[in-house]
């Protein structure tokens, strides 16, 4: 896509976070702008905000993890700004502690909320977009801990790493056609969760947690540019997130090279 003024885009999780950072970028880009949360209170302050930069806005209270809701949500959005170019699947929960920690209703809802919640959102926009044949893009938020396994994030950091397989099979899926998919994997992002986490961790933490920390309007600048090139990892810190992924693939050349040795 080269252009987003006047084209539409639908994001989940859209009221606070990494989701309202994306929905004031796309906004000031002269996008329809579409946003939900399951909080109502939420959404009337989102609202509220991003019509200072717009009228095209709309608010639709949803859960993703409910297929029949975001069919339902579809339909809405169609009667208010026609069809979606931009699907945004950002909705999440966290899900931090050690497996053996983690009991089953918290993985079940973590994946609920992170894969399947994404896969709703495929499932009701994807094949209207198909039909209507203009250009599309779909962004799926992983994470960092989708990409690289640290600390102890089991239900969490398991999610996103199928958000991240999927998204990528989803760009196999959808290589000849209009509609180009990226998956977002944000380490560190001013949001709610975020701010949650900086009341439980030591100093040390906290100060790393601070450095790290990416404003969420830069996050949404930042998926906005991978829109317009077709950029499928969107990766949001360069410094301590780089040196971890770089280790990442030593490591597993490291190991190919051990067990198939260059000749």
């Amino acid at each position: 896509m080269k252009d987003l003024k006047g084209k539409t885009a639908f994001i989940t999780g859209g009221s606070t976070g990494i989701g309202f950072g994306m929905a004031t970028v796309f906004a000031r880009a002269g996008m329809n702008v579409a946003i939900t949360d399951i909080r109502d209170e939420q959404l009337v302050i989102a609202e509220k905000e991003l019509k200072t930069i717009t009228d095209n806005v709309i608010t639709i209270n949803v859960d993703s993890t409910d297929s029949g809701a975001m069919e339902n949500a579809a339909d809405e959005l169609e009667k208010s700004f026609g069809p979606l170019h931009v699907l945004c699947n950002n909705a999440g929960i966290p899900g931090g502690a050690k497996i053996l920690e983690t009991d089953d209703a918290r993985w079940r809802l973590v994946f609920d909320v992170n894969f399947y919640g994404p896969i709703n959102g495929i499932n009701a926009f994807l094949p209207r977009m198909l039909e209507h044949g203009e250009e599309g893009h779909i962004v799926n938020t992983s994470s960092f801990s989708g990409i690289h396994g640290h600390g102890h994030q089991s239900a969490y950091g398991s999610s996103k790493f199928a958000v991240v397989g999927m998204s990528e099979f989803l760009r196999n899926d959808l290589a000849d056609t209009n509609i180009d998919v990226s998956v977002l994997c944000p380490h560190v992002a001013d949001t709610p969760i975020i701010a949650n986490l900086k009341k439980r961790v030591t100093e040390d933490v906290l100060k790393m947690i601070n450095e790290m920390a990416v404003p969420a309007e830069t996050v949404g600048s930042q998926v906005m540019n991978a829109i317009l090139t077709n950029e499928f990892y969107v990766f949001c810190d360069g410094t301590h997130t780089r040196g971890m992924l770089e280790t990442r693939c030593n490591d597993m050349i490291a190991a190919m090279d051990r067990q198939f040795p260059k000749t």
